[in-house]
């Protein structure tokens, strides 16, 4: 199908957006992205990038300034309270390139694809235009009445996605009850190695983003926890977790004031089918997950690669968005249900339940076994997405 010519509103410039419409753009398409944000900033404080998502930034041409800016990582390590190494998590051995994983403050992955969305010629970026609604027809609708027409509507607009909710997306949005709390402070002394530890109040972890800057995540739903964060109390949280997980407290007396910390609830949003009419969903307004398999935004941009590539290569717009719901509606499906998993397992505070975790984590903790588990979780050849991405250009598919 030739791309050249067919007009595509995307609604939200979050990662999944941007890279969707920069891809669409150089297939072809003329894209009016629309952002409900004046400014156009990131949320959030770190990322952890995996071989899926470098394959679509490397195809991208973007990857290089990330891996400058950011950290790499050829390994994290998960752990026990007592700090004993439950399991290796390591990036599998793809290609050059895309052998390792790459922490960065999410702030630069969202500047580096914002400056490809200005560099390029066919992707108009709106700023403080709030999306309300999209109609089958793929005409979208803004909050101050305008109707933006055209031949493709992408809903990338999170998990209270207006796209989604315009109708014709049969789909559950369940709060999972989890919430976490996700920070940056500063590395100097952090001897820690990258990673997470299990520990009965929760999970701690973290990795460096920057020469001088540390990412760290904890979830907050345990007892005590969980109310010393309704209540804003950063010296409570302290102490909390010095009882139960001393290696925490170093993390946490870095943050200067509770509004340093951002705080997420973990919702889970599952579609019955990503597509409905000319509208098509992409990142959390398909598949909103839990962070513990570290593949939101990773899916995000795997989500923009394959829509592209099947717009590109099928016949009309009805079959490729058929053939993208296909392929990639039961491989994040499987994501989710394996992150929830692993939250399962990691929030156990049962000492005999968690006892028997460990153990069998460290017997299937072998590298075999890790690399198993993390090429499923890629849910594609990285390999085989990096060239996807660059042959999505004018010149043809």
């Amino acid at each position: 199908m030739e791309l050249t010519g067919m007009n595509v509103v995307v609604a939200g410039a979050g990662i999944g957006g941007m890279a969707a419409a920069v891809l669409l753009a150089r297939a072809g398409a003329s894209v009016t992205l629309v952002e409900r944000s004046s400014a156009g900033h990131a949320v959030g404080a770190g990322i952890l990038l995996q071989p899926n998502g470098i394959a679509v930034l490397d195809g991208l041409g973007v990857a290089e300034a990330l891996r400058r800016r950011g950290c790499r990582l050829d390994r994290a390590l998960l752990r026990d309270v007592s700090g004993a190494v439950l399991a290796p998590l390591t990036a599998p051995a793809y290609a050059p390139g895309l052998d390792h994983m790459l922490a960065v403050r999410r702030a630069e992955l969202h500047t580096v694809l914002l400056d490809a969305v200005a560099a390029e010629p066919g992707v108009r970026l709106r700023l403080g235009t709030t999306v309300t609604g999209c109609e089958p027809d793929a005409t979208v609708v803004t909050a101050d009445g305008e109707r933006l027409g055209a031949d493709l509507a992408v809903g990338a607009d999170g998990v209270h996605s207006a796209v989604r909710t315009s109708g014709g997306f049969p789909a559950r949005a369940r709060p999972t009850g989890h919430v976490y709390l996700r920070g940056l402070v500063p590395r100097n002394a952090i001897a820690a190695e990258p990673g997470e530890t299990w520990a009965p109040a929760g999970i701690v972890g973290g990795a460096p983003v920057d020469a001088d800057t540390w990412y760290f995540y904890a979830s907050a739903t345990a007892p005590g926890v969980a109310e010393a964060v309704a209540a804003r109390d950063l010296a409570a949280l302290r102490r909390l977790w010095e009882r139960v997980h001393p290696a925490a407290v170093p993390l946490l007396e870095r943050v200067r004031s509770f509004d340093d910390l951002l705080v997420n609830d973990v919702v889970r949003v599952d579609c019955a089918r990503w597509y409905d009419g000319r509208r098509v969903l992409v990142g959390d307004a398909a598949h909103a997950m839990a962070p513990t398999a570290g593949q939101g935004a990773n899916s995000a941009l795997v989500d923009g690669a394959v829509l592209v590539g099947r717009l590109a290569t099928a016949s009309t717009v009805e079959e490729a968005l058929a053939d993208y719901d296909r392929l990639r509606r039961p491989a994040v499906t499987r994501v989710q249900d394996r992150a929830d998993l692993l939250s399962r397992l990691a929030h156990q505070r049962n000492p005999a339940v968690r006892w028997l975790r460990d153990v069998a984590l460290r017997a299937a903790g072998g590298r075999r076994a890790g690399d198993r588990v993390a090429r499923e979780a890629q849910q594609v050849d990285p390999v085989a997405l990096r060239e996807l991405v660059r042959r999505l250009d004018r010149s043809g598919t």
